[in-house]
Protein backbone atom coordinates (compact mmCIF):
# COMPACT_ATOMS: atom_id res chain seq x y z
CA UNK A 1 0.00 0.00 0.00
CA UNK A 2 2.66 2.15 -0.03
CA UNK A 3 2.31 3.45 -3.51
CA UNK A 4 -1.07 4.80 -1.96
CA UNK A 5 0.30 6.54 1.25
CA UNK A 6 2.55 7.94 -1.66
CA UNK A 7 -0.08 9.29 -3.65
CA UNK A 8 -1.36 10.85 -1.31
CA UNK A 9 2.12 13.49 -0.36
CA UNK A 10 3.01 10.98 2.55
CA UNK A 11 6.11 10.32 4.50
CA UNK A 12 5.87 6.66 6.35
CA UNK A 13 7.81 6.18 9.06
CA UNK A 14 7.99 2.68 11.16
CA UNK A 15 9.71 3.39 14.90
CA UNK A 16 10.40 1.37 17.51
CA UNK A 17 12.30 0.81 20.36
CA UNK A 18 14.76 -1.81 18.93
CA UNK A 19 17.70 -1.61 18.24
CA UNK A 20 18.74 -0.62 14.85
CA UNK A 21 20.65 -4.19 13.78
CA UNK A 22 17.30 -5.79 14.85
CA UNK A 23 15.07 -3.30 13.00
CA UNK A 24 17.29 -4.11 9.66
CA UNK A 25 16.95 -7.49 9.50
CA UNK A 26 12.79 -6.93 10.21
CA UNK A 27 12.59 -4.33 7.24
CA UNK A 28 14.90 -7.22 5.12
CA UNK A 29 12.50 -9.85 6.02
CA UNK A 30 9.26 -8.15 5.25
CA UNK A 31 10.74 -6.29 2.11
CA UNK A 32 9.79 -2.90 3.96
CA UNK A 33 11.19 0.39 1.48
CA UNK A 34 10.13 3.04 3.81
CA UNK A 35 12.42 4.46 6.79
CA UNK A 36 12.40 3.19 10.13
CA UNK A 37 13.81 4.97 12.85
CA UNK A 38 15.22 3.37 15.84
CA UNK A 39 13.97 4.81 19.31
CA UNK A 40 17.14 2.84 21.42
CA UNK A 41 18.50 3.38 24.22
CA UNK A 42 16.26 6.23 25.68
CA UNK A 43 13.16 5.60 24.37
CA UNK A 44 12.76 9.14 23.79
CA UNK A 45 10.19 9.10 21.05
CA UNK A 46 7.94 6.24 22.09
CA UNK A 47 7.64 7.94 26.09
CA UNK A 48 7.43 11.42 24.04
CA UNK A 49 4.13 9.43 22.41
CA UNK A 50 3.02 8.19 25.52
CA UNK A 51 3.34 4.26 23.84
CA UNK A 52 6.46 3.27 26.02
CA UNK A 53 5.55 0.56 28.38
CA UNK A 54 8.21 0.87 31.49
CA UNK A 55 7.86 -2.96 33.07
CA UNK A 56 8.73 -4.22 29.31
CA UNK A 57 10.94 -1.53 28.08
CA UNK A 58 8.93 -1.71 24.73
CA UNK A 59 6.34 0.23 22.58
CA UNK A 60 2.73 -0.29 22.18
CA UNK A 61 1.78 -1.00 18.69
CA UNK A 62 0.25 2.26 17.81
CA UNK A 63 0.00 4.37 14.23
CA UNK A 64 -0.01 8.02 14.42
CA UNK A 65 -1.35 10.51 11.29
CA UNK A 66 0.54 13.33 12.23
CA UNK A 67 -0.47 16.23 8.70
CA UNK A 68 2.08 18.99 7.62
CA UNK A 69 1.64 21.41 10.58
CA UNK A 70 2.63 18.43 12.80
CA UNK A 71 -0.34 17.60 14.46
CA UNK A 72 -1.75 14.06 15.13
CA UNK A 73 -5.17 13.62 13.37
CA UNK A 74 -5.58 10.04 14.33
CA UNK A 75 -4.47 7.49 15.82
CA UNK A 76 -5.12 3.51 15.24
CA UNK A 77 -3.75 1.51 18.83
CA UNK A 78 -4.42 -2.05 17.74
CA UNK A 79 -2.10 -4.59 18.94
CA UNK A 80 -3.42 -7.34 17.15
CA UNK A 81 -4.74 -6.09 13.57
CA UNK A 82 -1.86 -5.14 12.21
CA UNK A 83 -3.64 -4.26 8.28
CA UNK A 84 -5.72 -2.10 10.07
CA UNK A 85 -2.90 0.30 10.58
CA UNK A 86 -2.07 0.69 7.39
CA UNK A 87 -5.96 0.77 5.78
CA UNK A 88 -7.41 2.99 8.42
CA UNK A 89 -4.27 5.71 8.08
CA UNK A 90 -4.64 5.74 4.38
CA UNK A 91 -8.55 6.38 5.03
CA UNK A 92 -7.66 8.70 7.49
CA UNK A 93 -5.30 10.53 5.12
CA UNK A 94 -7.72 10.67 2.45
CA UNK A 95 -10.36 12.60 4.76
CA UNK A 96 -8.09 14.98 5.32
CA UNK A 97 -6.92 15.55 1.88
CA UNK A 98 -10.87 15.62 1.04
CA UNK A 99 -10.33 12.56 -1.48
Amino acid sequence: MLSEFQQLDTQVLGASTDAAPPQKAFADHCGLSFPLVADFPAFAAAKAFGVFNEDRLTDSRVTFVIDKQGIIRHVIDDAQNMERHATESLEALRTLAGK
